[in-house]
């Protein structure tokens, strides 16, 4: 989401600089992806009102990184989750409204569930039902995320612009 300063602050009338500065403040970060703190905080940091539902889909502006066909076709050999830092308010409706809620067997969002990456237990909930790490992988754009998984002994998948991590996770699908 690396435009979504940008997007909130002109849809708000916000100083984009204030935006990043919130988001990029560990202490408030860990409270708000955590579920910590309510949707509302952000906008009231601001000190601006909340956007509708709609609204808030337009400043997010996001969109599937892979078709969700694909996402099916992991899930005939491995359950397939997708832990995400977001707020679910943002990312549940964007989720379900591309199918992926139809084609994951499970969605942990870091505002529901109250673990946030980098912290090793938000991959942990993998490991849970005893599952060697070895035969779970982790895909993720962000470096000390894969770091973290790593430290478990899970597979991690650079999340890359291009489909080419796909293309690895369909390679170690079909190998574990």
């Amino acid at each position: 989401m690396p435009e979504f300063p940008s997007r909130a602050a002109a849809a708000v009338g916000a100083d984009p600089d204030a935006v990043r500065a919130l988001l990029t403040d560990d202490a408030f970060r860990r409270q708000y992806w955590s579920g910590d703190l309510p949707e509302h905080a952000f906008w009231h940091a601001l000190a601006v009102p909340v956007p509708s539902p709609d609204e808030r889909a337009v400043i997010l502006d996001l969109a599937p990184l892979i078709d969700p066909a694909r996402v099916a076709s992991w899930r005939e050999v491995a359950d397939v989750w997708i832990i995400s830092n977001h707020r679910h308010e943002w990312l549940l409706p964007v989720l379900a409204a591309w199918g992926f809620d139809a084609v994951v067997d499970r969605i942990e969002v870091s505002s529901l569930c109250g673990r946030v990456k980098p912290d090793p237990g938000a991959w942990e909930v993998l490991l849970e039902d005893g599952l060697p790490p070895a035969r779970v992988a982790v895909v993720d754009d962000q470096a000390p995320n894969l770091d973290a998984a790593r430290g478990l002994g899970i597979t991690p998948i650079a999340a890359t612009g291009d489909l080419g991590w796909a293309d690895r996770l369909d390679a170690w699908v079909r190998v574990a």
